[in-house]
């Protein structure tokens, strides 16, 4: 188990839709965020979970990843230069700068920069894109040592940057071998026990729950809550039962995440509400903390530089109608397709097919009282998508094999014992009824006569009497 867990051989599928903002001139002039989508952009990806460490029941590794761009699985008119306009991460890290009493000197920088930026997908992605005015900024005598080391800027900006055939992290899980439901269990992640102080605003958020998400325990009831790390949302995430399904002829349950795991109005997930200053939507002005609409997820506190990121599901599934609305291009929402699940076989944990999905979003803020030297007082301030990410991961036919012949011999075993149970039940059912027989007095009876049979014919000079016992049970059963 452990060697193909190491080298997982499931088929993965990594797929991203791009967003281009189609009027960046009427945003900054108040008007809706319009988008044109592109994609799939599809990439093969294949995953290996380096072990680092193992022993006293636990083991410690780090995940690798590496991504393909496979071009004839894209769209026909996909190519990594493809180029598409996006809202200025950095632009608008300067805006949340001039909106501030001690930085409002940030707001003269405004003038050397633009709000959108037109980069190629392959950029966007996994290549990192130079941003114009931090490249300027950061090439003067100096500036490098604090772009570099006080800032912590990247060299290029990109979703995935630096992601490709690295790993981010180092996960420690237990490995079972003292309790078969610890398999998989998170231990700790970069040697805590906890995510970081700074990531999320009480301790409860901060809880490191679950698993790690590539190993289940044996024996899941469908009253189970399966908790599971993701890193890219920087917390866990629960699962619960939603159906039945069957998956190449096995029998599997289809664990979800309910929408309940993206609301911050809710108890147990308040934590993962940072104040903020930022009103995209009016609903925030209902929390003195201006909390995110469920079904958004604000992780710039847990990314290098704090890019302005909000993570959601795809076509703003589980979001406001407020949110929904406030764009114009995306597709109707849909349950099934935009949604997170994995179907897994119960008995043995094994899953048999896996469908995350992700949308990023960047903030598009207008900033408090920003008029000079740039006016962005008739900006719209929106949450503008740029990416939908559909990563899958397929059960490959020799796992599946090595499934349904562990399940046949499980099964085999179980139809043996059971037939071997049957049996020894009927051989006791027997012998039950011999010994019912016996005491209710008709083996005495046939006994008794028997036996004065013997004596009468000892007297007569007969052979002795031998009743046909078949007969005479027979007519004693029905009388």
């Amino acid at each position: 188990m452990w060697k193909k867990w190491a080298n997982p051989p499931y088929i993965f599928k990594f797929r991203v839709w791009v967003y281009s903002v189609k009027n960046p001139d009427q945003i900054m002039a108040g008007a809706k965020p319009e988008l044109s989508q592109m994609g799939p952009y599809t990439f093969d990806k294949k995953m290996e979970n380096r072990v680092v460490t193992s022993g006293n029941g636990t083991v410690t590794f780090k995940r690798i990843a590496v991504y393909t761009f496979n071009e004839s699985d894209s769209c026909q008119t996909c190519i990594l230069g493809n180029r598409v306009w996006i809202p200025n991460m950095v632009y608008q890290k300067f805006v949340e700068a001039a909106s501030t009493n001690d930085l409002k000197m940030a707001a003269s920088t405004l003038i050397s920069q633009t709000a959108f930026l037109a980069v190629e997908v392959g950029e966007l992605l996994f290549e990192g894109y130079k941003d114009p005015f931090l490249d300027k900024i950061c090439e003067i005598f100096l500036m490098n040592f604090v772009c570099e080391s006080i800032l912590d800027l990247p060299d290029r900006i990109g979703l995935f940057f630096e992601a490709n055939n690295t790993g981010r992290g180092t996960y420690e899980v237990k490995d079972g071998t003292s309790r078969a439901e610890d398999l998989g269990k998170l231990v700790s992640y970069d040697g805590r026990n906890m995510t970081e102080a700074g990531w999320w605003s009480d301790e409860n958020a901060r809880i490191l729950r679950g698993t790690e998400g590539s190993l289940f325990p044996p024996f899941i009831q469908k009253t189970d809550r399966i908790y599971v790390f993701v890193i890219e949302l920087c917390r866990s995430i629960w699962l619960e039962f939603d159906k039945e399904v069957v998956v190449h002829g096995i029998n599997a349950y289809r664990v979800k995440m309910p929408e309940e795991v993206m609301d911050s109005s809710r108890e147990e997930n308040k934590g993962f509400c940072n104040p903020t200053e930022k009103i995209l939507f009016p609903s925030q002005n209902e929390t003195e903390e201006h909390c995110l609409p469920k079904g958004l997820l604000e992780v710039s506190k847990c990314q290098r530089s704090n890019p302005p990121i909000v993570i959601s599901m795809p076509n703003f599934l589980y979001a406001d109608d407020e949110v929904k609305n406030s764009i114009i291009g995306l597709n109707k929402s849909d349950p099934i397709t935009d949604s997170i699940y994995v179907d897994i076989e119960p008995r043995t944990g094994v899953v048999l097919y896996a469908q995350r999905r992700s949308q990023v979003n960047v903030e598009l803020w207008s900033g408090v009282n920003l008029t000079f030297p740039v006016n962005l007082s008739k900006m719209r301030s929106a949450l503008v998508p740029i990416i939908a990410v559909h990563d899958d991961a397929f059960i490959d036919d020799e796992s599946l094999y090595e499934l349904k012949s562990e399940l046949f011999d499980a099964e085999w075993w179980a139809y043996t014992m059971a037939k071997l149970l049957l049996a020894l039940s009927f051989i006791a059912l027997v012998l039950a009824a011999l010994v019912t027989l016996y005491w209710s007095g008709v083996v005495k009876d046939l006994c008794r006569m028997r036996k004065k049979s013997k004596i009468v014919a000892t007297k007569n000079g007969l052979p002795p009497y031998r009743p046909n016992t078949r007969s005479q049970s027979i007519a004693y059963g029905m009388s």
